[in-house]
């Protein structure tokens, strides 16, 4: 079996070379997204003093799994190789059937969720919404009144959480550093490289954008939206966002270790792209997730909430189509709620992040896989169908 992807792979993990300003780029991010708190402005989201939700390890033979990438064969092993993968974390039924790790990678290794940040956050606002506290049909300026005159007034919450809210931010291109997606970095505190005339933080990047069309005409995917969501949340709560966040799911879903986010000079938290957990933690949100926000025989987030993400709203799904994100092969997939609805029908949906990090949730299986990587680029057409065709094998081989 030849590698699937063309690359030499990068020596184990270590740190030199990597600071404050490159650790975010290959190679360096092997070592930095292991180590954010070392690198960047952090404030810990804790796990509180209960006792950790002890997950059952029921290996399997996943190991011995093909991968098939374009029309060729290849180990499960070699894809993860070549996908820079750091860990990879499979339950099914509740147990861990496989767990992997690159050289140099510490299962305690808390590592950097890039956008799947996104999905915890709104994971957040479903428990807001549970107890009152948000509407999803509310304009957010209703919640948070530094949004009137702006181009967020008169967006909804739904609008923010389904990426339709009609704001300019364009982060199509990755590769461009002048592009918003990459000056943001440093204003949201990835970097200390921050530019003569950006906005001096997250927030006051977020009040200039000019608006862009309508809100709810169309889908495209621009981070800050995501902070409008945090904003709100500390507005209706009185709490800061690390506090909210450990108070109602990460201290009560059995986590091991504490979760890091990166914050912006004004310590606004970067939940658009900042969190940091370890590979297991990571795997343990998923497995909330499929068992509809119960954990230990408590309801951490309203089941409600987490069967709405699988709700097929033909507009959504029609948004999404018309998107840059239109993927031919999945005809009926839409993005809602902060995550990427690949099958409906099949219960089948995750969080995904540049550099290649993946929480896959699927119904149909009983199953969640984990995977966080380091991609040297920030994205790579190559390495998400790779990665995708990773995780389709596997929930097929463990398909009932």
């Amino acid at each position: 079996m030849k590698t699937p992807v063309s690359r030499t792979r990068p020596e184990p993990a270590r740190r030199d070379g990597v600071n404050s300003d490159n650790w975010i780029d290959g190679p360096y991010n092997r070592w930095g997204f292991r180590h954010v708190r070392e690198l960047a402005h952090t404030a810990r989201i804790r796990r509180g003093t209960g006792a950790p939700w002890q997950l059952p390890e029921r290996q399997g033979d996943l190991g011995d799994l093909t991968v098939v990438f374009e029309a060729e064969q290849f180990s499960l092993l070699e894809a993860l190789e070549a996908g820079y993968t750091d860990a990879f974390v499979v339950l099914h039924d509740g147990a861990i059937v496989h767990e992997w790790y690159a050289e140099g990678v510490r299962p305690d290794d808390t590592h950097l969720l890039m956008s799947v940040s996104k999905s915890f956050t709104s994971t957040l606002i479903g428990v807001l919404v549970g107890e009152g506290l948000i509407d999803p049909a509310e304009r957010a300026d209703a919640y948070a009144s530094v949004l009137l005159g702006t181009a967020w007034e008169g967006c909804t919450m739904q609008h923010l959480l389904d990426m339709t809210a009609g704001v300019e931010f364009d982060e199509s291109d990755y590769d461009n550093p002048d592009s918003a997606g990459c000056l943001i970095e440093a204003v949201s505190g990835y970097t200390t490289d921050l530019r003569p005339g950006l906005p001096s933080d997250t927030i006051a990047w977020a009040l200039s954008v000019p608006p862009q069309g309508e809100h709810g005409d169309r889908f495209e995917y621009r981070s800050i939206i995501t902070d409008i969501l945090a904003l709100v949340a500390e507005e209706v709560t009185g709490q800061r966002f690390t506090d909210l966040f450990s108070d109602r799911i990460w201290s009560r879903i059995g986590v091991e270790h504490d979760a890091d986010i990166i914050v912006d000079p004004a310590g606004f938290p970067t939940v658009e792209g900042g969190m940091c957990v370890t590979p297991r933690d990571f795997a343990r949100f998923g497995q909330m997730m499929l068992q509809r926000g119960m954990v230990g025989g408590a309801q951490v987030v309203p089941g409600e909430w987490t069967d709405r993400v699988l709700d097929a709203d033909p507009v959504l799904i029609d948004h999404y189509r018309k998107s840059d994100a239109a993927d031919p092969a999945h005809p009926n997939a839409y993005y809602h709620d902060c995550w990427w609805v690949v099958d409906a029908s099949k219960g089948r949906y995750a969080g995904h992040g540049i550099n290649g990090q993946h929480l896959w949730i699927d119904r149909s299986t009983n199953t969640v896989i984990a995977q966080q990587s380091t991609w040297p680029g920030r994205w790579d057409d190559n390495l998400a169908v790779l990665d995708q065709a990773v995780a389709l094998t596997v929930l097929d081989h463990l398909a009932p």
